[in-house]
């Protein structure tokens, strides 16, 4: 492996695997099994996209109980165990290859900042053939938001790949929270999949490609 000067974030759900459906149906069945009922579909319409926050908001409201340590234990357990139970998603083409082609031939490190829990998070990443340290995974057990969980990300590759700073960060998502992180942060970004293509646009994307396979050499100079 290359020294590393450099440092992609990558999103998970939506970006490394098809995930993002069964994650969410997960998600709901999930809190119904911790006792919340009555689950709102519109994630969008939260401060945090994250799973941390929003059950959060959701199991309090409801429950009239703190979200805590345990019950967030549980939850990701919960979690788990319905993707395992639904079938493990497949990977957005080309990711493995394109995060192969990263940490083995070129000088830009990799690192994952996800707003699921972590236990699916780890689940997704091994169901695409990913194979990851555990200072490369940021989820959202410990933070709510995105920026926290980005920023941690970032945090921990300088740890694992034992430098102080990364002469250039660019960020890979699918979403707008993807985005508007990125920006917030100030590194760069690129977009993933035709869903929200329109909508990143709009929110000043640069860059997108449909999947890992529009991949360019050029792109990394």
């Amino acid at each position: 492996m290359r020294p590393k000067k450099h440092l992609i974030v990558f999103d998970i759900d939506g970006t490394l695997t098809d995930s993002v459906t069964v994650h969410q149906a997960g998600f709901i069945a999930a809190l119904k099994q911790l006792g919340v009922t009555e689950v709102s579909h519109n994630f969008h319409t939260y401060k945090h996209h994250t799973d941390l926050h929003i059950a959060r908001c959701l199991y309090e409201s409801a429950l009239q109980q703190a979200f805590d340590a345990t019950v967030i234990s549980r939850f990701d357990t919960l979690l788990a165990d319905y993707i395992v139970a639904a079938g493990l998603p497949a990977e957005i083409k080309g990711a493995k290859r394109f995060v192969t082609y990263l940490e083995q031939e070129t000088d830009f490190g990799v690192c994952y900042a996800t707003g699921s829990m972590h236990g699916p998070a780890v689940l997704k990443l091994r169901a695409a053939g990913i194979g990851f340290a555990p200072l490369q995974l940021a989820a959202s057990n410990l933070y709510e938001e995105r920026g926290a969980i980005v920023q941690a990300a970032i945090d921990n590759a300088c740890t694992y790949y034992g430098v102080r700073s990364f002469d250039r960060i660019i960020a890979f998502g699918d979403g707008l929270w993807d985005l508007k992180t990125a920006q917030a942060l100030g590194i760069g970004f690129v977009g993933i999949g035709p869903i929200h293509k329109t909508a990143l646009e709009a929110a000043g994307m640069a860059v997108h490609w449909n999947d890992f396979e529009a991949f360019d050499p050029l792109f990394l100079n």
